[in-house]
């Protein structure tokens, strides 16, 4: 379980990554997900079709990343 207390884009995701997955598709992943993955610092999700990489500084979550899986997967 992570804990935070806001959520914010970084610049990355919004320079290359927002046109493919809307701001309210990632924190909609983001809140049904009960346990990403931890890499390094960093945590992971990959879920029904999705691929989101954040981290969380200072209770802060922090988007660095958000794909679309292009393969067969249900999108809800």
């Amino acid at each position: 379980m992570v804990y935070f207390t806001k959520m914010v884009p970084s610049q990355h995701y919004l320079e290359m990554h927002a046109s493919e997955v809307p701001w309210h598709e990632v924190v909609a992943v983001i809140f049904r997900t009960k346990s990403p993955r931890k890499k390094g610092n960093k945590y992971e999700i990959e879920e029904k079709g999705y691929y989101i990489l954040f981290e969380i500084k200072d209770r802060i979550l922090y988007v660095i990343n958000a794909k679309r899986d292009r393969g067969n997967h249900e999108m809800s």
